[in-house]
């Protein structure tokens, strides 16, 4: 299948550096990152930047949950931001929103999910808000990297204030995005056609082929989004943009000046939709080539037999869950023939059965290429 080396992505990325790099054709790029499974995807696309020759700085701010920034082996510079928040405060947010979506949530009103999303949301746009304000308001950092003379900036949509940065160094900027709720940005910043009758809405897990009744509740959806974020980023980021540029300006108009939107999925896919010149296809890109398992893990899994395994995980961020829910998602895979490697770092669930291994952190690109023998 398409991976990394196939990706269309590289192209427009060199394309980017020809036009500010200089003969050497080794490109200066920084870059405003998105945290967790974020942070693990562009990470690949970085290294491969360093390996052909370009120099990455990374903005990382003081707490962070994954981005290393005191690996010494590390091939990226990184830019620390101290911001006031402390590692205790970041973690605590992220349990209670965890903890939210995952132990809560099903057993809410539609209100009382909306408004604890609100407050949820307005937890994360302060912090947001304060590692902004820890280089904006920095004019030693600035000129720091103002004299850098960086060619290219690349973020993510999902963190608010790269695309500001870019325009405070008048440098171009990039995105590697998978999707936002609804397609709001991709639609409402990046230009991107959306025809409710048949583009579904991203998280609404409908399909190209809708009913009346799907297409109207596909249409209702787009407007609750667009309704909700143009409200958010009118409340939150339009005045802070147009303060800290110094002219009248929008959150929304400033994403809209990306040079190229990289998702990180495959056009296969997708359901049929229209796209823009810009928006470029990229999954694969964390396919690295495979490295041998630890020897307990390559026991289990080959000790499976014709059924094979299952990876189950969670996410990057999902670390525990409620006693009942452990324990019936463990009694759900006991019943199952394959092996399963669950990666969870919460308690062992009674239920777990003989089937079932936890892992704090599960190899998944090295599994891809198991020989069953």
């Amino acid at each position: 299948g398409k991976g990394f080396w196939s990706s269309h992505a590289f192209p427009w990325l060199l394309w980017a550096y020809a036009c500010c790099c200089s003969i050497s054709f080794c490109g200066r790029v920084v870059v405003w990152p998105t945290d967790a499974s974020h942070w693990i995807n562009v990470k690949v696309l970085l290294q491969e930047l360093v390996l052909r020759g370009h120099e990455v700085t990374v903005l990382v701010p003081s707490s962070n949950l994954l981005i290393n920034y005191q690996d010494t082996s590390s091939p990226f510079t990184f830019e620390v931001l101290q911001v006031p928040f402390s590692q205790e405060t970041l973690d605590a947010s992220m349990e209670d929103f965890l903890n939210f979506w995952m132990n809560e949530a099903s057993n809410l009103f539609p209100w009382e999910i909306m408004w604890t999303m609100k407050e949820q949301l307005e937890v994360f746009t302060n912090m947001s808000k304060q590692t902004c304000d820890t280089l904006v308001m920095n004019s030693h950092l600035i000129a720091k990297l103002q004299q850098a003379k960086f060619d290219v900036l690349i973020a993510d949509p999902l963190s608010v204030g790269g695309e500001l940065v870019a325009e405070i160094l008048e440098i171009p900027f990039i995105y590697s995005f998978r999707f936002s709720d609804g397609n709001v940005v991709e639609r409402l910043c990046g230009g991107l056609p959306s025809p409710p009758s048949y583009v579904p809405a991203s998280t609404m897990g409908l399909t190209h082929q809708m009913s009346f009744m799907e297409r109207l509740q596909n249409f209702l959806f787009y407007i609750f989004t667009d309704l909700f974020f143009v409200k958010f980023w009118r409340d939150e980021w339009d005045g802070y943009y147009s303060n800290v540029l110094g002219r009248p300006t929008t959150l929304c108009e400033t994403m809209g000046k990306a040079e190229i939107w990289l998702i990180r999925t495959y056009w296969d896919f997708e359901f049929p939709r229209p796209f823009l010149p810009n928006f470029e296809f990229v999954g694969g890109l964390h396919c690295q080539p495979a490295k041998p398992l630890p020897k307990e893990m390559e026991e289990f899994v080959q000790s499976s037999g014709e059924h094979g395994i299952i990876v189950f995980t969670l996410g990057s961020m999902v670390y525990n869950l409620s006693d009942e829910k452990s324990n019936v998602i463990a009694k759900a895979l006991s019943q199952l023939p394959q092996k399963v490697l669950w990666r969870y770092k919460g308690k062992k669930p009674e239920t777990l059965g003989s089937n079932t291994k936890i892992y704090d952190w599960i190899p998944q690109n090295d599994l891809r290429s198991l020989d069953f023998r």
